[in-house]
């Protein structure tokens, strides 16, 4: 009996290779440490201090904070630890826009803040000087003082840095107050008038009082007028 003859094989099935999806290798932003600077848990003076990173160190920026003009950074040789540093301390091409934005913890303490009243002038070598009070209004000890004093009818400037609040009485340091802490008040003076004497002048006086010494940490800002 003729037999019918087997059906066919069907050819093999091809299995198709999976194409492997592209992943985006996140950006990493990076800056240089202009000057000595701090790094701490939260944006301003009074949080607590996890590091000091020196001029030229590298660190990685991670994050923005909501104001105040800080950055949260890493040490790429402590990753676990964050922290936050002024944006102006580092030395960088990177635009901040692409990065979250951070919440800080809230303060432990209050703002830095201060009042400040011209007092008197004084005399050193026949070189006349600005006397001001200042009254440290915060939590957080201030440890220096940019002074800048700008006769306005004459149109000259002196200014100088300092990194004590002392009392003076003429050339001599009456009483040394280094740091100005919360509650206390301090003095500061003007830098020596030479070659022209400003007492009878329009003056205008310019401050940023800081909590770190040589003008680092948070600084707060004020003008006072001084009038004949």
């Amino acid at each position: 009996t003729p037999q019918d003859p087997p059906p066919p094989t069907p050819p093999p099935t091809e299995t198709p290779t999976p194409t492997p999806e592209h992943t985006a290798t996140p950006q990493i932003f990076t800056g240089e440490v202009g000057r000595e600077s701090n790094c701490r848990v939260g944006p301003a003076g009074n949080y607590e201090l996890v590091a000091t990173f020196a001029a030229g160190k590298v660190v990685e920026i991670v994050a923005r904070d909501l104001g105040g003009g800080y950055v949260v950074v890493r040490d790429p040789e402590a990753p676990a630890a964050e922290c936050y540093m002024l944006a102006n301390s580092l030395k960088t091409s990177a635009e901040f826009t692409a990065l979250p934005q951070y919440t800080p913890l809230p303060s432990p303490t209050a703002a830095p803040g201060y009042t400040i009243t011209f007092k008197k002038f004084d005399v050193c070598k026949g070189a006349p000087f600005a006397v001001f009070i200042i009254e440290n209004t915060g939590s957080v000890p201030f440890r220096s003082a940019y002074v800048r004093v700008q006769d306005l009818k004459v149109n000259k400037t002196e200014e100088h840095v300092l990194n004590a609040f002392d009392q003076y009485t003429g050339c001599i340091i009456a009483k040394n107050i280094a740091p100005l802490n919360g509650g206390q008040s301090g003095f500061l003076i003007s830098p020596f008038f030479k070659g022209w004497d400003p007492r009878n002048n329009k003056l205008r006086a310019v401050f940023s009082v800081c909590t770190e010494k040589n003008l680092q940490g948070t600084c707060v800002n004020q003008i006072v007028d001084i009038k004949p």
